[in-house]
């Protein structure tokens, strides 16, 4: 039943894997960029996107034995990997870098900050992407990711559910499809960048669920009596 569940998955994964391994090897064979900005941008958002399918199959490995509760923090993780590509992608479309960006690249490469952690809050980076006028703001959703994590924690002794988080990756999963389109596009590989187009069409012709992720109900604290609970639900 899991392998059946996690089939669409697996292929998602497939797929931009093989087209990081497109982007990673023409990145060798490639002209100089004119500007350093352009290259470490480019190369942040390389790095970025191998995290974030890392963190994918991870969780592959996880559900496949059975441990749901412990991909919260994996899953936390590619949320943000997921912001902070959409963020990095914000200037090669309205070709403007604000000190916010060099300030994130001056941390991943190790500079003032050590590569420790960026200098940009993740308030930052979710503002300026909800203000970019660039994107395509009902295909790049940024989603309550607290409520979605929510829905992996046990509540009343019951564990987590399973369906959830095979949902939740299958979410994940086409986020990466879009994340190669814009590394693809700051990159300016167009084959690229159009194989991954064709193929998030193809998957919302056939299987529109895979291109949104509805929260469950997510039980609230039991600040009530529960006769008062079920009552209110009559």
């Amino acid at each position: 039943m899991y392998d059946t569940e996690m089939k669409l998955n697996h292929r998602i994964v497939q797929f931009v894997d093989a087209q990081l391994h497109e982007l990673l090897d023409t990145e060798s064979v490639s002209e100089p960029c004119p500007q350093m900005g352009d290259c470490a941008m480019h190369e942040a958002m390389m790095s970025i996107l191998t995290q974030y399918l890392s963190g994918l199959k991870a969780i592959n490995c996880l559900l496949n034995k059975g441990y749901v509760a412990q991909t919260r923090g994996i899953f936390q993780t590619l949320g943000d990997d997921y912001e902070d590509i959409i963020f990095l992608s914000l200037p090669s479309q309205n070709g403007q870098m604000t000190p916010l960006h060099h300030e994130y690249l001056k941390s991943v490469a190790g500079e003032e900050y050590h590569g420790c952690y960026s200098p940009v809050s993740r308030c930052e980076i979710r503002n300026m992407i909800k203000q970019a006028k660039s994107i395509n703001h009902n295909v790049f959703q940024l989603y309550p990711k607290k409520q979605a994590l929510q829905v992996l924690r046990p509540h009343g002794g019951k564990p987590c559910s399973a369906e959830v988080a095979i949902d939740l990756h299958r979410h994940f999963a086409y986020k990466a499809i879009l994340l190669a389109v814009l590394t693809a596009k700051v990159a300016g590989n167009l084959d690229v960048m159009g194989a991954c187009l064709n193929f998030r069409a193809h998957l919302e012709m056939t299987d529109p669920h895979t291109v949104r992720f509805d929260l469950p109900g997510i039980p609230q604290p039991h600040t009530e009596r529960p006769a008062q609970r079920y009552a209110a639900i009559r």
